[in-house]
């Protein structure tokens, strides 16, 4: 509704300089993300950006709030949540949008005793709305027993902490973020672990 107040954003800047990304950053949302087992809670960081065309003083950022806002607190995914987002802010924007969502995924791992307990991998769901390019990712914590060490020294080696990430291009298909963390579990020589107890050591040193 126009109330004659002065749109500064709609102005002409003194330097038409197209900007590529302009927005917000570290916005939160709580939301509930669907899982085979049930649905769990998680509170998301969200970033989320236009180009600014060069005949634009500025982006109107509130709008940015509103589309996070206006979305519901349930989501089939993290990408799926950064899809709606991305087409909201669109929406209101006018211009295209790219969102990127950042959170924890909750899985269960295996202690050297035989023992489950809850480890937290980190989940990313991102979405252009100029190219339809939908993008899930995880990055997970491990140990790496040195492959160069080892074969310099005849068998002897040290341990380096590493993290893998893995990020796909969901556009046309889906994937089951375990399936991915499994993989990723399986890439490295241990799980990382806050507390070991020396018979756990051991076998962690051995394998």
């Amino acid at each position: 509704m126009d109330i004659g107040l002065l749109d500064v954003q709609n102005q002409k800047p003194e330097n038409e300089i197209e900007l590529e990304k302009v927005g917000v950053e570290g916005l939160k949302k709580y939301v509930s993300i669907k899982k085979p087992s049930k649905p769990y809670h998680v509170i998301v960081t969200i970033n989320s950006y236009i180009t600014l065309p060069s005949n634009l003083r500025g982006a109107h950022m509130s709008r940015f709030a509103e589309s996070i806002a206006e979305i519901p607190n349930k989501a089939a995914s993290i990408e799926d949540l950064a899809e709606k987002i991305a087409k909201r802010a669109y929406q209101k924007h006018g211009f295209h949008c790219y969102t990127e969502v950042f959170g924890e995924f909750p899985y269960e791992r295996i202690r050297p005793s035989g023992k489950n307990e809850k480890a937290i991998a980190e989940m990313f769901g991102k979405f252009s709305t100029k190219n339809g390019v939908r993008i899930v990712g995880v990055s997970v914590n491990g140990i790496l027993a040195c492959p160069c060490s080892k074969e310099l020294t005849g068998g002897l080696t040290h341990n380096q902490r590493g993290k893998i990430t893995v990020e796909l291009d969901v556009s046309k298909s889906e994937v089951d973020l375990m399936d991915v963390i499994e993989i990723c579990k399986e890439s490295f020589s241990s799980p990382t672990f806050s507390i070991l107890k020396r018979i756990e050591e051991k076998e962690i040193v051995e394998r």
